[in-house]
Parts: structure tokens; C-alpha cells; sequence
């Protein structure tokens, strides 16, 4: 799939916005820095964001608590078609930077439960 002029830009644009972010708290914002090094584009960021924002709800509420397999299987449909990152290991890697955000801070319970 070949990425047209006006996607480039639009992702730039957020990766723009994103190192904005970093550069203020760089541990903090690790990752915005994952995304950008692993090249995803806004819908994948936003799609990435509201299934976080899910799965910390669904934390919250704490019952019929979903598990790191379900987590896992719309965070690979997110990341897809990139073979690198659209598996269990790359949804660890993204869980591990996400949990430096305070909003993202209660999925740690995903990375107690995996079987890594």
C-alpha cells in the first residue's frame, strides 16, 4: 500500500504535534515516540487511542474485566499490515510505553497478565 503525498503530510503533521509532546516530558510521552519510529498514521494513533481509552474504562468499572487477548486481538487489527508490530510482542511493546501516561496507567494490569 503505497502512502499518497497528502497522507505523508498529514502523518508528518502529527508526528510534528507528537515530538511537540515529547520533547516536554520524553519519558512520559514514550509512546508517541513508538508510534512514530514504527511509521503508523493518524487513523492508526486514534484507533490506537480510543482502544486504549476502552480498555481503561472497562478497568475501572472492574467487572467482566476483559483479558490481554482481547486487548491484544484490536490493538493487531489497529496495527496491521505491519507484520513487526501486529502481534502480541508489538501490543506488549506499545502497553509498556503507554503505561508511562498517567491516563494509560491502570493497563499495567495487561502486562501482569500476559504469558511473555
Amino acid at each position: 500500500m503505497t502512502e499518497s503525498l497528502e497522507e505523508k503530510v498529514q502523518r508528518l503533521e502529527l508526528y510534528v504535534s507528537l515530538l511537540r509532546q515529547i520533547t516536554l516530558e520524553p519519558e512520559q510521552y514514550r509512546l508517541w515516540d513508538w508510534i512514530i519510529a514504527n511509521g503508523l498514521n493518524e487513523k492508526q494513533f486514534n484507533e490506537i487511542k480510543n482502544v486504549l481509552k476502552k480498555y481503561v474504562m472497562s478497568l475501572k468499572e472492574e467487572t467482566n474485566i476483559p483479558t490481554f487477548d482481547d486487548i491484544s486481538t484490536e490493538l493487531i487489527q489497529v496495527l496491521s499490515p505491519n507484520e513487526y508490530i501486529a502481534n502480541p510482542r508489538g501490543v506488549i511493546q506499545l502497553l509498556r510505553n503507554a503505561v508511562k501516561m498517567p491516563p494509560y496507567q491502570s493497563l499495567q494490569y495487561y502486562l501482569n497478565h500476559t504469558q511473555e
